[in-house]
């Protein structure tokens, strides 16, 4: 697969280019622990979606996890690199190997029922802020792409939290009001670029999980900026990883949230806002290898949304573009938190305008 076509250096782009667990033991004992502990959470998604049947490979699978993970651990360079990124495609490869390649479908399916229930409350209170109201508008719409990302399952504290209840997304969102400035919070130049006209010709957005993220955070600031002009195309995983969400699954969210919500019917049948597969097969992303897609549907964007811990800290953090480029997400894991000088349930709004330079 070809590189994102809207990276600043196609050559010197490297996904993930503070984390080399080669030379850095701490990172990597610590993400190797991680991938082994948390796989027991898998294994338990992995029998409620494939049933108890599938138990036995279920636990066969966690077995040679762990042995491939400590085959690692005794020799860090067995794949040449070490990132998470290659930890993200090792558990993958396992889990394909077992027939489980979704363990998540079940957890993914409840919860894109439940927060449809919501997702009218949701806009309608958008809506409700008219053009006088649009800045207000849109720090609610950021503060709930926030309040949504919550709902993530590939860090323990949150799947922990999450194991059995939704998120309260109108309470988390409301617990984020008024607390700027956030981690990194570079809203005020954001706000400045969404709210001036004209709006954004086109804007590129990798999603990241389902649930909560995609319908009450996402979907909402996408259909904004549909409603001010914008043609938006949404990036969603090519394959199955953890709860992010799939282009197969964002488009029937987007079916089902058509049915309810005319405005978001009427951009989707003029294509307005479009789904295409990013490529992306991991939490992470890797935008040296994507989809033909993606790449010809970027032509004339000029923003990319990279949205969630993973897609926007973990693996691109410090990536430039050749257009306006905005990284926001909560943060769940107490060491990618510190490593970007936060902590736990810091919230990341950086936005980097285009790199200059001939075009």
């Amino acid at each position: 697969m070809p590189p994102f076509v809207l990276l600043e250096d196609t050559c010197s782009y490297r996904p993930c280019p503070r984390d080399d667990m080669l030379t850095d033991q701490r990172y990597r004992e610590y993400w190797l622990e991680h991938f082994e502990t948390h796989f027991d959470y898998i294994v338990q998604q992995a029998i409620d979606t494939y049933g108890p049947q599938r138990a036995g490979d279920a636990h066969t699978c966690r077995d040679e996890l762990a042995k491939e993970l400590h085959a690692i651990r005794a020799d860090p360079a067995r794949y040449g690199e070490l990132d998470l990124l290659v930890l993200d495609l090792v558990r993958q490869q396992k889990l394909l190997a077992y027939g489980l390649p979704d363990p998540f479908a079940r957890a993914k399916q409840r919860e894109n029922d439940a927060m449809l229930k919501l997702y009218p409350q949701i806009v309608a209170e958008l809506d409700s802020h008219h053009e006088e109201g649009a800045a207000r508008a849109l720090l609610l719409l950021v503060e709930g792409v926030f309040a949504g990302n919550i709902f993530d399952l590939g860090v323990t504290v949150t799947a922990e939290r999450f194991r059995t209840e939704s998120p309260d997304f109108v309470q988390i969102r409301d617990d984020l009001g008024g607390k700027r400035p956030w981690l990194v919070d570079h809203y005020d130049a954001f706000a400045e670029k969404m709210l001036a006209p004209p709006a954004y010709k086109k804007a590129i957005f990798f999603l990241d999980n389902a649930g909560s993220d995609c319908i009450l955070g996402v979907l909402p600031l996408v259909r904004w900026m549909a409603q001010r002009g914008t043609e938006v195309v949404c990036a969603a995983n090519r394959l199955p990883a953890l709860n992010d969400v799939t282009h197969h699954e964002l488009r029937e969210v987007l079916r089902r949230i058509g049915m309810i919500d005319k405005t978001m019917a009427e951009f989707l049948r003029k294509d307005r806002i479009t789904v295409v597969e990013s490529g992306g097969v991991a939490p992470l992303l890797d935008l040296r290898h994507v989809s033909a897609a993606l790449n010809e549907a970027a032509p004339g964007a000029d923003v990319i949304f990279l949205e969630g811990m993973g897609r926007g800290v973990m693996s691109n953090f410090d990536a430039t573009f050749k257009v306006d480029a905005v990284k926001l997400c909560m943060l769940k894991d107490p060491l990618t938190a510190e490593r970007i000088g936060g902590k736990m349930f810091d919230v990341v709004l950086r936005f980097d305008p285009a790199a200059p330079g001939p075009r």
